[in-house]
């Protein structure tokens, strides 16, 4: 069974107002929707309503919560909300058929993880837990770039799913990689290992002027001399603008799609060479 444990000790007041916790609410529902389209299980401690986003409000509390909120976002509140409400009332409990003390405990017994609320205690970081005279490890979630990798480590999800979930709101997008092939499936693990690598560099580059003079990358036009060699001629992306970077001096993948603006699109993957010595 597919299954993570919402972690309720990540909420415990934190939030020095309701502002700060709606703040964080977009990522929790990208979170909760990953979670129920890869069918897995998201298990809550029963008590989970009494925990407290701030020192005098609870989640409880959240669902007749008034106060000024900017009509632009009222839906989106209300959306969440209901989310929340959701969490609170809708089974699977855990607690009912098990004494472990709380949700972490729980999630080492049965060799899961948790995924958070944003919380520094439990920010995208591995957990120790002491558990039946052993010590467990437990991953913590709260960015949705972690729990992608969590759930990929646990075989959630696969290789490609974790890729387009893991890069979403960066330099990098992934949002339509593969539509037209199955290259990323196709890679050794060496070479998946390679391309993380790659795109985990070309995010945390602070200028695109870094990333054009990086040799690590070797970013460069792609020009096909014939219709051939025309990866994309034909498809959707046809007419747009490709380009190509290697993952690493010593790599053979490269990722191929556009820029636009600041954004560089991946439309696929070579691990071959078959095309990019033609261009």
């Amino acid at each position: 069974m597919k299954e993570i444990l919402l972690n309720e000790k990540s909420l415990d007041g934190q939030f020095e107002n309701m502002e700060d916790f709606y703040q964080t609410l977009p990522v929790m529902s990208r979170n909760l929707k990953m979670l129920r389209e890869n069918q897995v299980i998201l298990q809550k401690h029963s008590s989970l309503y009494q925990h407290k986003i701030t020192k005098d409000i609870s989640l409880f509390d959240l669902q007749n919560k008034k106060g000024n909120v900017d009509p632009t976002q009222r839906d989106k509140l209300n959306m969440w909300k209901r989310q929340i409400a959701s969490l609170m009332r809708t089974p699977p409990f855990w607690d009912n058929d098990s004494e472990s003390a709380d949700s972490i405990q729980e999630a080492a017994k049965r060799n899961t993880d948790v995924l958070s609320f944003s919380h520094d205690e439990y920010r995208d970081r591995i957990l120790y837990v002491p558990c039946d005279e052993d010590i467990y490890t437990v991953r913590s979630a709260v960015s949705t770039e972690y729990l992608a990798e969590t759930m990929f480590q646990k075989k959630y999800i696969d290789r490609i799913e974790y890729i387009r979930q893991r890069y979403q709101d960066g330099r990098i997008r992934t949002c339509y990689i593969d539509m037209e092939t199955n290259s990323v499936e196709e890679l050794e693990k060496q070479e998946l290992e390679e391309l993380i690598e790659g795109l985990e560099r070309f995010e945390a580059a602070s200028t695109w002027k870094d990333i054009l003079s990086d040799r690590f990358f070797d970013y460069k036009s792609y020009q096909p001399p014939s219709t051939k060699y025309n990866v994309f001629g034909n498809g959707q992306f046809a007419g747009k603008n490709i380009d190509k970077f290697r993952c690493g001096q010593h790599s053979q993948v490269r990722c191929w799609g556009y820029r636009e603006e600041e954004k560089f699109y991946v439309l696929r993957i070579e691990r071959d060479h078959r095309y990019s010595d033609h261009g």
